[in-house]
């Protein structure tokens, strides 16, 4: 009998982690959801930052950029091929829709993070606000390994 209520003592003390860890993976306001915020581990001064964003809200809403705890700020660019060189050139504002949604996926579009004061390691966390309008989402970005394609959804389950 203790044996059964020491592990659903376990099992119930593990649930807030478990939740707040779903949690770190997703910021949410007024319908608007950004999910898996993450960028590839740096070595120098500049990110991509690449996200899943869910417009659930009834109007349109617009991102215009972000910004970190220290006030840099990080513009919307996509990826181009110029002069047989891969770049990032930068974008206006990007309206999404009521009910759409926009992904920021390497070789497609990005939030661009310049003059980081450190490079980026695996395993850090960078916090962003990302801005639409007058709405403003307070974001963990997850850094994976530098050469990351994707989330890795380490630590994870969806």
């Amino acid at each position: 009998m203790y044996r059964i209520a020491f592990a659903a003592a376990l099992i119930l003390a593990a649930l807030p982690a478990a939740a707040q860890d779903g949690h770190d993976h997703l910021a949410e306001a007024q319908g608007l959801r950004i999910l898996h915020a993450w960028t590839p581990a740096t070595a120098g001064p500049e990110a991509l930052i690449y996200m899943e964003i869910e417009n659930g809200s009834d109007q349109a809403l617009t991102l215009s950029g972000a910004q970190t705890e220290d006030g840099q700020t990080a513009r919307l660019v996509g990826f181009a091929y110029a002069g047989g060189v891969e770049t990032w050139q930068p974008l206006p504002d990007m309206p999404i829709a009521a009910g759409q949604y926009l992904d920021l996926v390497p070789r497609g579009l990005a939030l661009q993070l310049s003059d980081l004061p450190a490079p980026l390691t695996q395993g850090q966390a960078l916090q962003i606000e990302v801005m639409f309008g007058e709405i403003h989402l307070d974001v963990a970005v997850e850094v994976e390994a530098a050469g990351a394609s994707a989330h890795s959804h380490a630590g994870h389950s969806h």
